[in-house]
């Protein structure tokens, strides 16, 4: 097999390894767990009498063997062919991913110059555990599996972790962030895929409007031609042996009084159930107000969609329909 990587820099990591069998300088191996490449040769008389190799487990100039049809851009991640022993920017879920592209590489050209990380076993992003072989949280080692603690006292808008995603494919789906949660056994008191705490404390507040968990959809300036629109999605899927327990709905809402005190009460007595806002009084519009004479009537109805059908649901402004 020929040379693979040439490392041209000073700076790098190494461990000593049995190889799999004789190898060439530059040549790289996956060595049970670790992905690596040798620094010097390794011959099957050495390999007979036990003796172990330098495997360099991360360097900042490392030169590659690239795919002569590949355009490199700088930043690019980079993936290496076992297959074919070459190294390519193309993730079609075939290589391993070593590292990154220093800089560009055109079309045609058989070098390329990468910085070499080993990110065995993980092979697209960062990922802990997997399908077949997850990490297992135990009575010992009960702490969360990722932790992340921030303070700040800047004066700003704060973003302790960040999330983006831009699609570019026209028809894509998703693009999303996924708390996934499976069980087969009959948990406890609660169960939820994602929870969000927002807590004011003593002496804590907000001048606008603090919630725990704000769902924010902007449209785009020019009129979609189709598709349905919506800040909040709540989706009940129903098997067709599916129980509704002892009480099934699209919502749940509960208000909660703390350490047993009065504050349930004093909700009851000034909250409210819903907060509607932006939405001015407009002939067949999501908010209307009523005029109409007649003995029983609404003061106003809020607009709805039922399976596609238009209803209104009444209200009045002093409890009393007249």
């Amino acid at each position: 097999m020929a040379k693979e990587m040439e490392l041209t820099s000073k700076t790098y990591k190494e461990i000593r390894v049995v190889p799999a069998g004789a190898m060439l300088s530059g040549e790289m191996e996956l060595n049970q767990k670790t992905l690596g490449f040798y620094l010097t040769a390794f011959t099957t008389a050495m390999l007979a009498l036990g003796q172990s190799a330098t495997l360099i487990t991360e360097a900042e100039i490392v030169q590659v063997v690239k795919n002569s049809s590949d355009v490199w851009v700088a930043g690019d991640p980079i993936f290496w062919l076992e297959a074919t022993s070459n190294y390519t920017n193309i993730d079609d879920g075939s290589g391993y991913l070593v590292g990154k592209a220093l800089q560009a590489a055109s079309g045609g050209a058989v070098i390329g110059f990468i910085q070499f990380r080993d990110f065995y076993p993980v092979q697209r992003g960062h990922q802990i555990g997997t399908v077949q072989v997850p990490y297992k949280i135990t009575s010992t080692f009960p702490d969360p599996i990722i932790s992340l603690y921030a303070v700040s006292a800047v004066v700003g808008n704060i973003e302790s972790m960040k999330v983006s995603t831009v699609l570019q494919g026209i028809g894509a789906t998703g693009g999303r962030a996924l708390f996934s949660l499976a069980t087969e056994v009959a948990l406890g008191g609660w169960a939820n895929a994602l929870k969000a705490i927002t807590d004011f404390g003593v002496a804590g507040s907000v001048s606008g409007l603090g919630s725990a968990l704000c769902a924010e959809l902007i449209l785009p300036s020019t009129g979609p031609s189709a598709g349905n629109y919506a800040p909040l999605e709540v989706e009940l899927r129903v098997p067709n042996s599916a129980g509704l327990g002892a009480k099934t709905s699209f919502m749940h809402l509960e208000a909660q009084a703390v350490g047993g005190g009065t504050g349930l009460t004093l909700f009851q007595t000034s909250g409210y159930l819903m907060s509607i806002n932006g939405v001015a009084t407009q002939t067949d519009g999501v908010f209307e107000e009523i005029n109409a004479s007649g003995v029983t009537q609404f003061d106003a109805v809020l607009k709805i969609s039922v399976d596609g059908v238009k209803y209104f649901i009444g209200l009045c402004d002093d409890k009393a329909f007249t």
